[in-house]
């Protein structure tokens, strides 16, 4: 590619660009973002090759990519509008699809046929670009979440993005993708979080904290991830998040049963032990 455009360098855009750079797989890469001095910070660290406040600067890109959390897209994308030229692809790494397909929509018009949303199942709790790191794709899914405008040619070219930073790629519709997430990803921080919000309202919570250890470790670390990011990621997906808390306040509802009934409670152990194990395998 001839130019690469990353908007916000936080983890994942600052690895997507910290790789397009050793890989070589565009002769300039610029980077743009809301603070100046995170920008700063991705040049020094070399994620992109130069930065920019200027949107002009996205005129004659090959591939554009909203890297900000979901709830800022569709500014993003109003900001963006006016220079796209009609040949620039556009995709994201949100975590939800099918708001910011709606989104797209209405905001590009006919020109929503070059936006292929994407979703990196990569990461971690850390942001900023000083968590970008090497290999973050690598050999992870990356979902993409085509729309009915979408030429066949223009989503094989984001898979063919994804797949130079070695990602595996899997196509579904965004509704199917927001209805997977909310379980696999979404209700899990939910639950970490709301975990470390009891504990924080205990009294002795210093004192709890001083006896925790690697399974309370284990089960609280997403908890640390940016709350901006995940309280949009909550609100776009909050329909498919309330159906899926529904249902396991359900099973704690049969958990609390259960405490009352010895073998009512290993078999509810077992399992959850069991299903465990074998995804494990």
């Amino acid at each position: 590619m001839h130019k690469i455009c990353i908007i916000g360098l936080g983890l994942l855009g600052g690895s997507i660009g910290k790789e397009c750079l050793e890989k070589k797989l565009s002769k300039k890469v610029i980077g743009f973002g809301r603070n100046h001095d995170s920008l700063k910070k991705a040049l020094q660290l070399q994620l992109v090759h130069e930065i920019s406040d200027d949107f002009n600067n996205i005129h004659d890109a090959d591939l554009v990519i909203i890297a900000t959390p979901v709830k800022q897209i569709e500014l993003v994308l109003k900001q963006i509008k006016p220079f796209l030229s009609k040949s620039t692809l556009i995709t994201d790494v949100g975590s939800t699809k099918t708001n910011i397909i709606n989104s797209v929509k209405n905001i590009l018009g006919a020109e929503s046929k070059n936006f292929i949303g994407s979703h990196p199942i990569a990461g971690s709790e850390k942001n900023g670009p000083e968590a970008a790191q090497n290999n973050l794709f690598n050999k992870k899914n990356i979902i993409i979440t085509p729309h009915k405008l979408n030429t066949d040619s223009s989503i094989k070219k984001i898979e063919d993005f994804w797949k130079q930073l070695n990602g595996n790629t899997i196509i579904m519709s965004p509704e199917n993708h927001d209805e997977i997430f909310s379980t696999v990803s979404h209700l899990p921080h939910a639950l970490a979080i709301s975990f470390m919000s009891m504990i924080n309202k205990k009294e002795n919570r210093e004192e709890l904290l001083n006896f925790a250890a690697s399974g309370f470790r284990d089960f609280t670390r997403i908890a640390a991830s940016s709350p901006e990011m995940w309280r949009d990621i909550f609100i776009d997906n909050k329909e498919a998040c309330l159906k899926d808390l529904k249902s396991y306040i359900e099973q704690l509802k049969e958990f609390e049963n259960a405490l009352e009934d010895e073998t009512a409670l290993f078999d509810f152990i077992h399992n959850g032990s069991d299903l465990r194990k074998n995804w494990d395998e």
